[in-house]
């Protein structure tokens, strides 16, 4: 396979605790591995930021490794030191293709002729696709995935991650061993959030925004470190910006600028610390609840079409009123407005 043809290496920790919840589901992959029951296709679904993507990732080293390790975990482990573990860890690995939507917007047909292109190599032993997520795919790329799985090729795994999974092809999702995800419990959360340096008060905090999802906790996290504490994040919120698009800060990267997806995760990180300030008064809560699914329907506007531009403004209209519901009669008819 060609350099520029190879996927992204492989980071995740592959130890036997280097993930955290989701032990029942776990147990079922690993009995289904163990006795040789795994289907060809795997759709993983569930909220964004409960690690769907850090656990199929795993999968993928697991189903590739010349030596699983079946040891005290729920789930089969890669060794992380054969020649497939060291491969894939350096982006070299000739049977591994990822296809990830992050940063990127929706899945087009060609990453679907990449696939093709993938599967018509000749290679030894399993091989594994991997696309994240799979409710990012344009109605021609799932097609295209659709005519792929009907008929899988020999040893190999096609790993589906979605956030959405009702947006997906009902054949595509008929054709999968469906494992759902929720969100963690309070102690595996506060467990994973301590590996990442976040602990005591913030880390109850973020709890209490993000429910059981660390990575939404954890851009939650960054956005209030940039601010300068949870205070300093509680004005940000409170004062709505002349320009909106100042908003954008909250989470930028290097190299990022101000465009469809840093506003997706701009908004969610906005919607998330609403909820963490939500107060105790049935009103309070209400309006917290209120502002986070509007702006949540902001954010899956981006995901396929929309101007970045419009959604910060309708975004900065419903922080701006007293009675977010009444914002709805002001927003673009295309945009909805039976969503809340």
């Amino acid at each position: 396979m060609a350099s520029e043809d190879l996927s992204p290496p492989l980071t995740v920790d592959l130890s036997v605790d280097g993930f955290l919840g989701h032990e029942s589901m776990r147990r079922g992959w690993g009995r289904g591995f163990l006795a040789g029951r795994l289907g060809h296709a795997h759709l993983v679904a569930g909220p964004e930021g409960i690690g769907k993507g850090f656990l199929v990732r795993r999968w993928a080293a697991m189903l590739l490794c010349r030596n699983p390790q079946t040891g005290s975990g729920p789930d089969p482990q890669a060794c992380g030191h054969c020649p497939s573990c060291l491969a894939l860890r350096s982006g070299n690995h000739g049977g591994y293709l990822e296809i990830s939507t992050e940063g990127s917007g929706p899945v087009e047909i060609a990453r679907m002729r990449e696939i093709l292109h993938f599967l018509s190599l000749r290679g030894d032993g399993r091989r594994v696709v991997l696309i994240d997520s799979a409710d990012q795919l344009r109605e021609e790329a799932a097609n295209a995935l659709l005519k792929i799985l009907e008929e899988p090729p020999a040893e190999t795994h096609f790993l589906l991650v979605s956030h959405r999974p009702a947006r997906l092809l009902k054949t595509i999702v008929s054709r999968c061993q469906r494992w759902l995800l929720g969100p963690l419990g309070r102690d595996p959360f506060l467990q994973v959030l301590d590996r990442h340096g976040v602990t005591g008060d913030l880390a109850t905090f973020l709890y209490g925004g993000a429910g059981g999802r660390p990575g939404a906790a954890l851009l939650l996290g960054e956005a209030i470190e940039r601010c300068g504490g949870i205070e300093a994040f509680s004005r940000v919120l409170g004062e709505v910006p002349d320009d909106p698009r100042d908003w954008v800060a909250l989470t930028l990267r290097e190299g990022e600028s101000f465009d469809r997806q840093t506003v997706q995760r701009t908004l969610r990180v906005i919607g998330d610390g609403l909820w963490a300030f939500r107060g105790d008064t049935l009103a309070s809560r209400e309006k917290a609840a209120t502002q986070t699914l509007m702006l949540s329907h902001l954010a899956r506007h981006l995901e396929r079409f929309g101007s970045a531009d419009l959604v910060i403004e309708a975004a900065a209209m419903v922080l701006r009123s007293e009675n977010p519901r009444d914002v709805v009669q002001q927003i673009p008819r295309v945009m909805g407005t039976n969503w809340v």
